[in-house]
């Protein structure tokens, strides 16, 4: 079984500690792609952005886990630009998926009830001027999460719910049932290990020790309030008029 994941620190400290059999047979793509990818190989298991489901619904879904966040500790953070005075502008940067499209768009309408046009840029130098959102290890290069707001907890204060950001997926049941029985214990490891933590030579002292101090807001195993804060999470666009159906999630 191969498994499709982001590259991000939550990401790798999952996949550090999955078996050795697992381990062994995990491939990095940008999370906008992995969907994408998923649906093109055989005997494949994806860590896809939340709000993918709704245009994949034929997949299957773990259950039991995947990445969700209970706090501030985030994969992606909101940045102000103090100067502006109206928000009509939301720039995107980073390892960019639906999630952060989808709901930056909804949250601001919520928040400043107008529509903001999302542009997604890749050239980190021409974003200082504008409001972003940040998503991936660039938000923990020196100290700028510090300057930022977490995503997760906009979203958790909307929605009562945690903020599910990643669910593993794939084309096949029995491959959902696998993952579901290898990954028993792996967050226990990551919880247990949290001072053996391997960052990046970009990640700050501050940041370090912001991730390692919030480690237990980082939520692998799936409960019940997980299950609510996927089904929520992709509700949102059928409330807001983004999509015409409800979608029902397959749950394995």
């Amino acid at each position: 079984m191969n498994i499709l994941s982001p590259q991000n620190i939550f990401s790798k400290l999952l996949v550090d500690n999955l078996p050795a059999n697992l381990k062994s047979n995990v491939k990095y793509f940008p999370s906008a792609l992995i969907s994408t990818e998923l649906k093109k190989q055989n005997d494949c298991v994806g860590l896809i952005p939340t709000i993918d489901i709704i245009k994949n619904n034929d997949l299957f879904v773990s259950k039991s886990f995947g990445i969700s966040f209970e706090g501030a500790l985030c994969n992606s953070y909101i940045y102000y630009n103090s100067a502006q005075k109206e928000f009509k502008e939301l720039g995107l940067l980073g390892d960019v998926s639906s999630v952060e499209v989808v709901l930056s768009k909804i949250l601001f309408q919520e928040i400043y009830d107008s529509s903001v046009e999302v542009k997604i840029l890749t050239d980190e130098s021409k974003a200082n001027d504008q409001n972003l959102i940040i998503t991936g290890d660039l938000n923990f290069k020196s100290q700028k999460f510090s300057t930022g707001i977490s995503l997760a907890e906009e979203i958790i204060e909307s929605l009562s719910l945690p903020f599910v950001n990643y669910i593993f997926a794939s084309k096949e049941e029995s491959l959902i049932q696998q993952l579901n029985e290898n990954l028993a214990g792996v967050s226990a490891s990551i919880y247990d290990e949290v001072e053996e933590i391997k960052f990046g030579e970009e990640f700050s002292l501050e940041a370090k020790s912001y991730i390692k101090e919030n480690i237990s807001s980082f939520i692998i195993d799936f409960d019940n309030q997980d299950l609510e804060g996927i089904n929520q999470i992709i509700r949102l666009p059928y409330f807001h008029g983004m999509i015409k159906d409800i979608i029902e999630v397959k749950y394995v």
